[in-house]
């Protein structure tokens, strides 16, 4: 029997519509989808491409084998030199960093900058005073160092805050009767300003020897200064003699004399880059206090504290 061609007709757009209508009965034509549906279906077709083996740039940058694009990692040399950081995960010996003065002061200068520019400011310190102790830095790298040690010093806390674990050191001082009720005071002065200046390393104590009666009662008075460990027969530095006029320039000319014992002795018994000198017009306190290391600082007291050195 056949099928009127209109029932068939009627039969198709039913069909169709009747699939149509199921289908989307409850879809929303209008509204559009939100942002987590279209994270999914991103998400979705990412996951359904298969990965590439090529590097992105495989086509647009074909290589050239007589002149071989830069690998990343000399890349990463270039903008930012590799540097010996020392072990974070453990706190900076005083003489953090002591071997990389061979490497040259610039690199100690560049490893101190980067370690300020992380924040670690102890670490820096350290690094920019291995530029002054053991490497060898011209006059612009010097000043730079010293800058940078006068910046961060005044930021931080003593390297020794327990003055039972102090080096114990005495600063001596010999002058006339009347001399030394002026110098007993400046000598007191100095030994405090050395203590800050080794930021607690040192426990400097202060002794005046005073004559029987005037050294000089013509013209300026003579006085000599030197340390010595704390013991009756301890190991000493050289006695450096100087004069003065007046009350008013006895203070310069103790640690301007004081300067120069340290560095003498420091050249001599500690291998350590020695201080610079500075000049006879130059202020003597900001050389004590940014010229000599706090590792240095720690180095002169303890030769000081050995037992009696049979040479002398």
């Amino acid at each position: 029997m056949r099928v009127p061609i209109p029932l068939v007709l009627v039969l198709c757009i039913a069909v169709v519509a009747g699939t149509w209508w199921a289908g989307s009965r409850n879809t929303d034509f209008i509204t559009p989808p939100s942002d987590s549906e279209l994270a999914a279906i991103r998400l979705r077709i990412e996951s359904s491409i298969p990965p590439s083996d090529q590097p992105e740039d495989a086509v647009s940058a074909p290589s050239d084998p007589a002149n071989p694009p830069p690998s990343s990692a000399s890349q990463t040399a270039v903008s930012k030199p590799a540097f010996d950081q020392g072990d974070m995960t453990r706190p900076p010996k005083l003489d953090e960093y002591n071997g990389f003065g061979s490497q040259g002061a610039q690199y100690l200068m560049d490893l101190a900058a980067l370690l300020e520019s992380e924040g670690r400011f102890q670490r820096a310190l350290l690094a920019w005073e291995r530029v002054i102790d053991t490497a060898k830095p011209d006059d612009a790298q010097f000043s730079t160092a010293i800058s940078a040690i006068q910046r961060l010093r005044p930021t931080l806390p003593d390297w020794n805050t327990d003055p039972a674990l102090a080096i114990p050191v005495t600063l001596h001082a010999g002058t006339g009767k009347n001399a030394a009720l002026i110098l007993t005071p400046i000598l007191e002065e100095t030994a405090r300003e050395l203590e800050t200046a080794s930021a607690g390393i040192l426990k400097v104590t202060a002794n005046v020897a005073a004559g029987k009666s005037d050294l000089n009662t013509n013209g300026p008075t003579p006085a000599a200064l030197w340390f010595a460990g704390p013991s009756e027969n301890a190991r000493s530095t050289e006695v450096l003699s100087f004069t003065f006029e007046s009350p008013e320039t006895l203070r310069e000319e103790v640690r301007k004399t004081t300067f120069r014992i340290l560095r003498a002795y420091i050249a001599r018994t500690v291998s350590l880059t020695p201080p610079r000198s500075i000049a006879d017009d130059a202020a003597p306190l900001p050389a004590l206090q940014t010229h000599i290391s706090r590792w240095t600082w720690q180095e002169f007291g303890s030769v000081l504290n050995l037992p009696p050195d049979p040479d002398q």
